[in-house]
């Protein structure tokens, strides 16, 4: 009885990990299809809908299955956003 107690809060804290990663999760996703869009803009390209769907949807599988290291993960993609954008000069 205790093992499935433990199962179910550790599948309790995996929604809730989720669910609290979601905004920003999505807020980094849009960041990112922004900033390649803004690139491509110039060289007459641009990245479907579909390309953010995507990444939104990786960004949330990454943090079903890696609850404890998903932050750093998304920390590590905003120094490399910030540091990309110093380098276009942006």
């Amino acid at each position: 009885m205790d093992k499935h107690h433990n199962q179910s809060a550790s599948i309790q804290a995996r929604l809730i990990s989720l669910l609290a990663s979601l905004p920003f999760s999505v807020l980094t996703a849009v960041f990112i299809w922004m900033g390649i869009n803004k690139e491509l803009m110039y060289w007459g390209g641009f990245l479907s809908s579909s390309y953010l769907l995507t990444c939104i949807m990786l960004f949330a599988v990454l943090a079903l299955v890696l609850p404890k290291l998903f932050p750093s993960i998304l920390g590590r993609i905003w120094r490399g956003i910030v540091s990309v954008e110093r380098w276009w000069g942006w």
